[in-house]
């Protein structure tokens, strides 16, 4: 299964070594997991580091090689009515690339968490955890 991690998804797993995020990079080998992300989140990574603990820049070091960039995918050929311009690259990358949209974003995602994208199931962390749990 493709995980699509977005950015809050990775600082929070930079952030906390005992957290859920940091938890899907640990159980990913085991469970048949292929974590991905684009650059346009890693440029966002990059530029929030400084705002977490001095660790969590190391801890970015080698979270980052267990990582799948794939590219950015910033239009659509189908409809697609999303507020969030921002995030526009993060959604359509992850329907392009993943099996789901793993997000802790609801400002921006809140209408679609717990629903699904063309098909693509974006969730949670906790969520996604306990559907996966089962």
């Amino acid at each position: 299964m493709r995980l699509f991690l977005d950015t809050g998804v990775l600082l929070a797993a930079c952030g906390s070594a005992k957290g859920a995020s940091r938890e899907v990079f640990r159980l990913a080998p085991g469970q048949n997991w292929t974590l991905v992300t684009i650059p346009y989140v890693l440029d966002e990574v990059g530029r929030n580091l400084a705002t977490l603990p001095y660790r969590a820049s190391a801890d970015w070091v080698r979270l980052r090689m267990n990582l799948l960039i794939e590219d950015n995918i910033l239009s659509l050929d189908r409809p697609a009515i999303f507020t969030a311009g921002k995030d526009r690259p993060i959604l359509f990358s992850a329907l392009a690339w993943a099996d789901v949209l793993l997000t802790l974003d609801s400002r921006h995602f809140g209408d679609l968490l717990g629903g699904s994208f063309y098909g693509l199931p974006v969730l949670r962390l906790a969520l996604f955890s306990s559907a996966s749990a089962r």
